[in-house]
């Protein structure tokens, strides 16, 4: 019998396909061949067919898609620790803002986003939604680590990061545009901050310039009461209904927190079809509030999951993520039915991939989609019985678990050892940096 050669293959895994049927194939294999998915079975007389490069035993793993972290501050990684117990405007201008504005340069941007993206590894990502400064440089980071981002300048209306402004951060996007129109793992949005620093002017030559180049949209919406309220006095609407009224909401909008959103709010939020980024902890740790998530899932609004960056956080544990997810919103509409296992799962998987415009490329293990596949070990005590791995997954496992990380077919991490970054000289750099911040 003539033999298929392939990449890679996968097998003798628990592997959960996150595809519409949400199928699982008990000791199944994946066939993977330049880049992409060839074959999903669990039928051993199949998998003979196949002469893989390189095999991985997933025995006593979950194996499923890589999880995708749709609101991120990747390159703050050097600021983990730094001002935590405060509310958010005294965290922003007391404390991150000027730090921003005294330690951004361009090496400081590239060195904290190889921090940034090591951890998202080990955590199992295998692409980040960012907002930040010095785009160019996390994505020249994304780049050498393998791992797929859409990169935002975030757009505000003073001075911040060696930016005099909106048309400074602005012209920097066009360069970004220009420089990664034809990357395969690097995209661009257009990241206006919020509507507490980006004034109406300066919201609608954003969404002018995301309708000219076909952008995606990202922004905060409604993360603290304050910003409600003060929309509210100053505007006389909230801020999802002022950014209504721009005409700013779509299907290519990605909002970040939506805490604070009236019932009206929601119908305007489902009618355009925006995706809503859910940060749990964040929220939880800033003190900023709930996101009514039950009412936003009930109106079939497209939820996904998110850990916002590592200075407001301080992890980027996606699997913490939707556990605390899942959990906080069962307590709050005291009902545990609410928000299965199997249903939080798809947030940073599938519902992610949908809200980035990948659905057809990435979110679920399909043939024909890209391998950007994780293995997450079920082998120690801790983990054993095992009924549901989505039960696992949710309310059991911690990253630690995960084992291997799979981008477009490439291993990025075996055995949780980095393949493409050196994690000795990334450690090492932190503390170098973390003097420095001190100074």
């Amino acid at each position: 019998m003539k033999l298929d050669n392939i990449d890679i293959l996968i097998e003798n895994g628990d592997v959960l396909t996150i595809n519409s049927e949400m199928e699982r194939l008990e000791n199944g294999w994946i066939a993977i061949n330049k880049g992409k998915v060839v074959e999903i079975s669990n039928d051993p007389q199949e998998k003979q067919k196949y002469q893989p490069t390189h095999t991985i035993n997933a025995k006593n793993k979950i194996v499923m898609p890589g999880f995708i972290n749709t609101h991120t501050h990747i390159a703050m990684a050097y600021f983990k620790g730094l001002a935590d117990d405060l509310p958010l405007y005294t965290w922003l201008n007391n404390h991150i803002w000027p730090k921003e504005t005294a330690m951004i340069n361009d090496e400081f941007v590239y060195h904290s986003s190889l921090h940034g993206i090591a951890e998202l590894i080990k955590n199992g990502t295998v692409m980040f939604n960012d907002m930040y400064f010095r785009g160019s440089e996390t994505a020249k980071a994304a780049i050498k680590a393998g791992v797929r981002a859409v990169i935002g300048e975030g757009v505000l209306d003073f001075p911040v990061a060696g930016y005099d402004g909106r048309d400074s951060i602005l012209k920097y996007s066009l360069s970004l545009i220009e420089q990664y129109k034809d990357s395969p793992t690097i995209d661009v949005s257009l990241s206006p901050h919020s509507i507490y620093t980006c004034s109406i002017e300066t919201l609608q030559k954003v969404l002018d310039m995301s309708k000219k180049y076909g952008l995606l949209l990202h922004t905060h919406l409604a993360e603290t009461k304050k910003e409600f309220d003060d929309s509210i006095a100053q505007h006389g609407k909230s801020p999802t209904a002022l950014l209504n009224d721009l005409d700013f909401w779509s299907d290519k909008c990605i909002a970040a927190h939506s805490v604070w959103l009236t019932d009206e709010d929601i119908d305007i939020l489902a009618e355009k079809k925006v995706n809503i980024s859910i940060n749990t902890k964040s929220n939880l740790k800033l003190a900023s509030g709930f996101m009514p998530l039950k009412k936003c899932f009930e109106k079939k609004i497209n939820l996904t999951q998110a850990t916002d960056g590592v200075a407001s956080n301080n992890n980027l544990s996606i699997i913490e993520e939707i556990s605390t997810t899942s959990k906080v919103h069962k307590a709050l509409n005291h009902d545990p039915t609410f928000l299965p296992a199997e249903q939080v799962i798809k947030f940073p998987t599938i519902n992610a991939a949908k809200a980035l415009g990948k659905k057809e490329l990435l979110g679920s293990i399909e043939v024909g989609k890209q391998a950007d596949i994780i293995t997450i070990d079920t082998d120690e005590i801790e983990a054993q019985p095992i009924y549901s791995p989505y039960s696992h997954l949710v309310y059991n496992l911690n990253s630690n678990a995960i084992k291997d990380v799979l981008i477009n077919g490439k291993p990025i991490m075996l055995n949780r050892q980095l393949l493409t970054l050196d994690e000795n000289e990334i450690k090492d750099r932190a503390k170098f940096y973390q003097k420095k911040m001190l100074e």
